[in-house]
């Protein structure tokens, strides 16, 4: 964990203030630079909704305090992703169990999937995906409870987690919601009982909607928009590249970075990625930008066509696809990590066998982390229709794989010889 903390800073301080992997880093970024003035509104901003500014206040805070003792504001806020990433790696270390699986132990699949390039570039980035996982992870720290923390501080760091879920991605909230009341009627049922416990936690969960109106009532106005913007693709504001804009972007800003520019210049990359922004060319013509927009845009599902939905879920699943072209000169070197992710689709799969079969405890952790799964890549391939937005929101689903490795329980205790057998 150490290492892949040094990993972090060393990448952040390597790439300073380059954009061109998130373009939409620059909205996070500025968010940050007004966010503390008493007349800040988060009208014009991406999202972030009205009305969790006090809790992004609070959430923002240790980058302020860095940004107060010198550091730029990218440092500061890049630092917090960091420090939100290495947390929640820190809390699904501490909860997973001692075991194997695919002949390695649980937390190096665990640790494993921190370094996965584009999942590491996520979480040094200045997004809000690193609040994203922490609060995911969090909420399921708290229900398994390995501190044997008191009802009361339980209560409270579960208002905690579940507020930034909602304010940071509210349809997973509602999501979890979901998972959580299904897994809980099952598990009553089949008559054993959930995990979690108390009505008390339940509510705990639920005490941001009553604290947070405007921001739990816009769920439906975010899908609903997803959906139409995927049937009506917005045309983008900047001229679009064949071949990429990230690579057209990149190569640009490595100019004003001496560090990334010296090392890309001495190791040929540089050189590589000028030749490859030569070679591609801005679209202008209207049917240039339409077979661009085709290439990098799948068709939205419906729930009235089963075979689009299936679709959608291959799409947002396996696209980027290796030995082809993707659209995109960024997209087909990332698609070469796909063999990684489909690694852990077969962990998943494994333990949902493992789970039907009876070989792993049913309980409320590891159950409702499993339906996550299936739901998030459901909702997925009904709202995702952009690829290189749908590869960086599938890192929720490798955050949802890593809670069901941390969680499980066998079904039966194993005797001390063989608590590290293979699963």
């Amino acid at each position: 964990m150490a290492m892949i903390t040094l990993l972090h800073l060393a990448f952040m301080i390597l790439i300073d203030k380059v954009t061109a992997f998130a373009p939409d880093e620059a909205n996070y970024i500025g968010v940050f630079n007004n966010l503390y003035e008493a007349d800040f509104s988060l009208d014009g901003y991406l999202g972030w909704q009205e009305g969790s500014i006090n809790v992004l206040r609070v959430m923002y805070s240790p980058a302020k305090l860095l940004e107060i003792i010198g550091f730029s504001e990218f440092y500061s806020v890049r630092s917090l992703s960091i420090l939100y990433s290495m947390l929640s790696l820190y809390l699904l270390l501490n909860m997973a169990p001692r075991g194997k699986i695919l002949k390695c132990s649980l937390r190096f699949w665990i640790a494993g999937a921190y370094c996965i390039p584009s999942f590491f570039l996520w979480t040094s980035l200045g997004l809000r995906e690193n609040f994203i996982f922490l609060s995911l992870v969090s909420i399921f720290y708290i229900l398994v409870n390995p501190q044997n923390l008191g009802f009361g501080w339980q209560s409270l760091l579960l208002v905690f987690a579940s507020t930034l879920v909602l304010v940071s991605k509210n349809y997973l909230f509602w999501l979890l919601l979901i998972c959580f009341i299904t897994a809980a009627i099952f598990l009553t049922i089949i008559r054993k009982k959930p995990r979690l416990g108390s009505l008390g936690l339940f509510l705990a969960f639920l005490v941001p909607i009553p604290l947070f109106p405007s921001v739990a009532a816009s769920t439906m106005t975010v899908v609903q928009s997803g959906i139409e913007i995927g049937s009506n693709p917005i045309p983008p504001t900047a001229v679009p590249y064949a071949g990429g804009q990230t690579l057209q972007d990149l190569n640009e800003q490595l100019d004003k970075n001496p560090i990334l520019s010296w090392i890309t210049s001495v190791t040929g990359v540089q050189g590589l990625i000028q030749q490859k922004a030569e070679v591609s060319y801005p679209l202008v013509s209207s049917q240039e930008l339409s077979e661009n927009f085709t290439q990098l845009q799948r068709e939205p599902a419906s729930l009235r066509d089963p075979l689009s939905i299936f679709l959608g879920v291959y799409g947002f699943l396996f696209i980027p696809t290796p030995f082809v072209d993707n659209g995109s000169f960024f997209l087909n070197v990332q698609s070469y990590e796909s063999f990684i992710w489909y690694i852990y689709y077969v962990i998943f799969i494994i333990f949902l066998v493992g789970m039907i079969r009876g070989r792993y405890s049913l309980n409320l952790a590891t159950l409702s982390s499993s339906l996550f799964c299936m739901g998030f890549t459901a909702v997925s391939a009904l709202i995702e229709v952009n690829d290189g937005t749908s590869v960086r929101h599938r890192a929720v689903l490798l955050v949802g794989i890593l809670i069901m490795l941390a969680t499980f329980q066998r079904s039966k205790p194993s005797l001390p010889e063989d608590q590290s057998s293979q699963l």
